[in-house]
This record gives C-alpha cells, sequence and structure tokens, in this order.
C-alpha cells in the first residue's frame, strides 16, 4: 500500500483536515538510522507531524523546517518537509531508551524533554525565510504543534501523530495522524463537540492496524457523510543525496582542509545525517577532488 495523505473539509465548513498512513516510509526510516523502540517512535511523530504542518501552511514548491531542541536525552530533532508531500529528518540520539511510561507507553515527553523550544522555518518563494518559535509544552510532538499552529499561524488545530513500533526498533504495523483546523465558521460550541469526539476516539495505531485508511480515520471522528475529500498525495523520503552530490559539497572546502584530510586521514568518511550511511572517499577520490579544484585555480 502506498503511503498517503489526504486533506478534506467537513461538510459543514467547519474544519480543515488532514490525514496520513506511512507506515511503510517509517519501516525504512528505522532501518536506515538502525535506532531504539523509543528513538523511532519519536523520529517517526516528528516526520508524520512535519508533513501534516507542511501540507496545512505551504503550497506548490515551498517547504520548511522543523527543529525540535528540548533538554531529553533524546538530544535534537531536525525536519525537513514540503508541500508535495516530501520529508526527511534525523534525532541526535537515535538509540534513547528510557523506562516506558505508567500506562506502558514509549516515554516520549522524557526522551525529548519539556524545557525548549520548537522551532519552524518556511521557505516561500524568492524571499527570505520566516521562522517561528514556540516553547515546547508537553515534548509528545504532537501537543507541540497543535500549540506551534495555533500559537504562530494563529490556526487553532489539533495535531495527533502514532507510530506503533517493535521492541526491535522496526515499525511493527502502524504510522499515522491527523491534524484537525478549525475554519472562520467554527463556533465555540463546535469546537467543544469536536474535543469531545476526539477524547472518545480509538487510538490511530489500532485504527491503522485495523486496515483503516487516512480517509478512514476523519470517518470515525466526523461521520462518513460528513468529510469531503479534496486532494490525495503520496508520501516519501526525499531522494537520497548521491555520492556525486557529496563530491561537490566537498570541492566547496577550503584548499587548505581537503590537504590536512588526505595528509592525516588519507581520505575522508561522510556520515549522512539524514540516513545514518556512510560515504567514503579514498586517498586517490580526494586527491582527485583537490586536483580538480586546483586546476579550476579555487
Amino acid at each position: 500500500m502506498t503511503d498517503t495523505l489526504v486533506r478534506a473539509v467537513t461538510t459543514d465548513g467547519n474544519f480543515r483536515a488532514i490525514a496520513i498512513d506511512a507506515t511503510e516510509m517509517m519501516a525504512e526510516v528505522a532501518k536506515f538510522h538502525e535506532a531504539s523502540q523509543l528513538g523511532t517512535t519519536v523520529l517517526g511523530r516528528a516526520l508524520l507531524g512535519s508533513l501534516m504542518v507542511s501540507n496545512a501552511i505551504l503550497k506548490g514548491d515551498e517547504r520548511l523546517a522543523v527543529v525540535i531542541n528540548g533538554d531529553g536525552p533524546a538530544g535534537k530533532i531536525v525536519v525537513e518537509a514540503s508541500a508535495q508531500g516530501e520529508v526527511r529528518g534525523y534525532v541526535t540520539n537515535p538509540t534513547v531508551e528510557l523506562p516506558l511510561t505508567a500506562k506502558g507507553m514509549q516515554d516520549v515527553a522524557g526522551a525529548v524533554g519539556s524545557n525548549g523550544f520548537l522551532q519552524v522555518t518556511k521557505e516561500i518563494g524568492e524571499g527570505d525565510p520566516f521562522t517561528g518559535q514556540v516553547e515546547l509544552m508537553t515534548g509528545e510532538i504532537g501537543d507541540d504543534l497543535t500549540y506551534y499552529m495555533a500559537k504562530s499561524e494563529q490556526i487553532p488545530s489539533a495535531v495527533a501523530v502514532s507510530v506503533l513500533v517493535d521492541p526491535d526498533g522496526t515499525v511493527a504495523a502502524a504510522a499515522g495522524g491527523f491534524m484537525i483546523s478549525a475554519l472562520p465558521d467554527a463556533s465555540d460550541e463546535d469546537i467543544t463537540a469536536l474535543e469531545d469526539k476526539l477524547a472518545n476516539l480509538p487510538s490511530i495505531s489500532s485504527q491503522l492496524v485495523e486496515g483503516h485508511t487516512p480517509m478512514d480515520l476523519l470517518f470515525n471522528l466526523f461521520g462518513k457523510d460528513d468529510v469531503k475529500l479534496l486532494a490525495t498525495t503520496e508520501v516519501a523520503l526525499y531522494p537520497e543525496i548521491s555520492k556525486r552530490d557529496y563530491e561537490r559539497m566537498l570541492a566547496t572546502l577550503p584548499m587548505k582542509d581537503l590537504q590536512e584530510m588526505l595528509a592525516e586521514d588519507h581520505g575522508v568518511e561522510i556520515v549522512d545525517r539524514f540516513t545514518g550511511k556512510k560515504i567514503q572517499f579514498d586517498e586517490a577520490e580526494l586527491s582527485g577532488i583537490i586536483a580538480a579544484k586546483d586546476a579550476e585555480g579555487l
């Protein structure tokens, strides 16, 4: 099944909704990062939440970067996402482990921490990037993105994300979520009624395990006749950066730095933060980069 994100609106015009199923993508992410069960859960929530936020506030070729910097042992979380459904990200410490919570759940809040900030930088058109920043509320990520949408974007929203992970760190069965945003016609009574529905809704992961689609998540929340599909977008990881691209990046370094790498290390190893993969340039390859740079007079 292809990972998808849907955009919809309630037929009464009160709410805009986004829902996502990215189970296959998260299985690949877990494989890349060799993360712990908790590390995969943290990164998964950030990836899914950022995808929904990007589709809510961006358009066309625009993209955003989300940085979650709490005081927890997971360290910094960095995600890049586009309005076209592409995403990538990493956690500074993907192997983080903590005891389960009292409810038997992965302790995402403990891993992320609640003393810090969530920052969203939007690249829109030809102008300078715009950055909005809010304090972390709980470290649960969904709650923090909810606060960001209300505080920085002035769009009252509810963001819910869930990643069901096996103890070995691989995604077991489900990775998805939804974001519901109030439209101008929504009354306080409408919002209160939605909050009651959210409080009694089955978990996202359990619904996905049962075979429910992203639209089913919204049907189960609003009713099948009360929500209208607007668009469907396939979601996927950004293409991996090629070795040739890294070669071009190395060529932009000062000649002195390249020569030191050659003399001291006889090559260079680059670790792709987004995939965890290692890219090797041996002595001959690094010498070739230096020679080409020298020939160009750089």
